[in-house]
């Protein structure tokens, strides 16, 4: 809802009946997993982003 929607914490915890505080954990925790997958296609990345410049 954040990423996709643009929606606020505040937004998206009044949606959802939960507290600000924990559509902020739920996030960090969420990004934390994405991070973590993704770390491995990060030096492919770079290298195609310095191929293409």
């Amino acid at each position: 809802m954040n990423r996709f929607e643009g929606k606020k914490n505040k937004q998206i915890a009044g949606e959802l009946g939960l507290s600000i505080r924990t559509v902020e954990t739920q996030m960090s925790k969420a990004l934390k997993i994405l991070r973590e997958a993704l770390a491995d296609y990060l030096p492919l990345l770079l290298l195609t982003t310095t191929v293409l410049l």
